[in-house]
């Protein structure tokens, strides 16, 4: 079965692989926030690895291959742009404001000094832009093992968004189009940020981001040679035996990426793997994403003193009240916000 064949079709596993990839995000800070790095389970396993990275990385497969997708479809920036920022802002807002009415309650500062403070401003209008990212509020949470940070889960935000902009001009250069032009631009700037890793640094993208743009890059290389992948579930395994052998170095970089693709691909869309009923309880993989450590800073916050709530136990509380969160976001925010786009592009959903 080749990828094209199956990439036009609604029949996708893609919702329940961001929803299991977000959640992965959430265990992993059950560990970082209670200052337990080294008891988390993939890390013990792989030490190159853990589930937030994994789930990040997952993320970005995932979205190099439908914004691309997205783009090669409309082909025009206005409702491509529109799609990209119905999806993000919206809910992003919310969560500012949930993050900072939590810090504001956890903080050593009072309130009226504590909203007047030029660092809360900041975390304001820096992550409701969405172009930089402002991890700190004052006073927030400070006898946390992790003090003073509010939501490190946004960081990525701006380095998606640029990564979206970067899709919109080589699709608009007419780079996209033609699969050996579209692997010859990825495959020259990747090189690049490999051998000059300063570039990133000079786009804004940190250097934890360079990775996260090599998923992205070929995710989008995947859509872009759709006809020519084949979906194998015996293919499949191999990647899966492949990425336990966990290689280091330029090997872990340069492999790890393409082997992490086909196995999301395989997952998303072979028939025999497919879960249809999952889709209709909502996409609630983004709010779990965004809401979740303020949340688990709050649980900590609460939690006994002084040794930090058992990373399990946290688990077990910010899960369920983080999903809780993440289903009224989406059908109150987000599904709404989304159903927006049809005002501007007649005729699609």
């Amino acid at each position: 079965m080749r990828l094209a064949d199956v990439t036009q079709g609604r029949a996708n596993n893609f919702q329940l692989l961001r929803f299991v990839a977000a959640t992965g995000v959430i265990v992993f800070h059950c560990y970082a926030l209670t200052n337990r790095f080294g008891d988390e389970p993939l890390m013990r396993l792989m030490p190159q690895l853990n589930f937030g990275l994994l789930g990040v990385e997952t993320f970005f497969a995932i979205s190099g291959f439908l914004v691309t997708k997205s783009w090669l479809e409309r082909a025009k920036f206005a409702p491509f742009a529109l799609a990209r920022v119905l999806r993000i802002y919206p809910a992003l807002t919310c969560a500012i404001l949930v993050s900072i009415a939590l810090a504001a309650w956890s903080s050593t500062v009072p309130l009226s000094p504590f909203l007047a403070d030029a660092q809360t401003l900041a975390y304001a209008w820096k992550n409701a832009l969405a172009w930089n990212t402002e991890f700190l509020l004052p006073g927030a949470f400070a006898n946390n093992p992790y003090p003073y940070a509010t939501n490190g889960s946004l960081w990525t935000l701006s380095v998606e968004l640029r990564l979206y902009i970067a899709v919109a001009i080589a699709g608009a250069a007419g780079l996209l189009r033609q699969r050996w032009t579209a692997t010859l631009a990825i495959a020259l700037a990747s090189a690049l940020l490999f051998a000059v890793p300063e570039c990133l640094g000079a786009l804004g993208i940190p250097k934890m981001g360079g990775n996260l743009a090599w998923l992205f890059a070929i995710g989008s290389l995947a859509y872009v040679w759709r006809d020519s992948i084949r979906l194998t579930l015996l293919a499949a395994l191999v990647c899966l035996l492949m990425i336990g052998w966990d290689p280091a170095g330029l090997a872990r970089r340069a492999l790890f990426g393409p082997l992490l693709a086909y196995l999301v691909l395989v997952a998303a869309y072979h028939p025999r793997l497919q879960w249809p009923s999952f889709n209709r309880w909502g996409d609630y993989s983004y709010g779990l994403y965004i809401f979740s450590f303020p949340i688990q800073q709050t649980l900590i916050r609460l939690g006994p003193a002084p040794e930090p709530i058992a990373p399990l136990a946290l688990f077990a509380i910010a899960f369920p009240l983080t999903l809780a969160v993440a289903a009224v976001s989406w059908h109150v925010v987000e599904k709404p916000a989304l159903a927006q786009k049809a005002r501007f592009s007649p005729g699609r959903r």
